[in-house]
């Protein structure tokens, strides 16, 4: 009995964690569509902010959810920055790349 205990309580969080990430996508959705609206350059910050923890409070979620499973986790990764030289003004060079601004 204590396994079927074990593995109920498995599915129960699993259902759990499960709507949680349905509620937290929902979330976001709304949270991109009320920053498509915003006019107040005060209020940018805070849309791009609940976005931001929206976005982690999923990662989240869904890591914790693979975990659950058995899952290998994936780590991030950041993104490298390209590996092209930074370009200058056109007025600053002799012949050579300049910025498209």
């Amino acid at each position: 009995m204590k396994k079927q205990t074990a593995t109920t309580n498995s599915d129960t969080r699993m259902l759990e964690l499960r709507q949680e990430l349905w509620d937290t996508a929902r979330e976001l959705r709304y949270a991109y569509a009320r920053f498509n609206f915003i006019t107040d350059p005060g209020l940018i910050d805070a849309g791009i902010y609940d976005i931001n923890a929206l976005k982690s409070r999923y990662d989240f979620l869904l890591r914790k959810m693979k975990a659950l499973q058995g899952r290998p986790l994936e780590q991030r990764k950041s993104s490298p920055l390209p590996a092209e030289p930074a370009c200058m003004p056109a007025g600053n060079m002799n012949g050579g790349k300049s910025c498209l601004s």
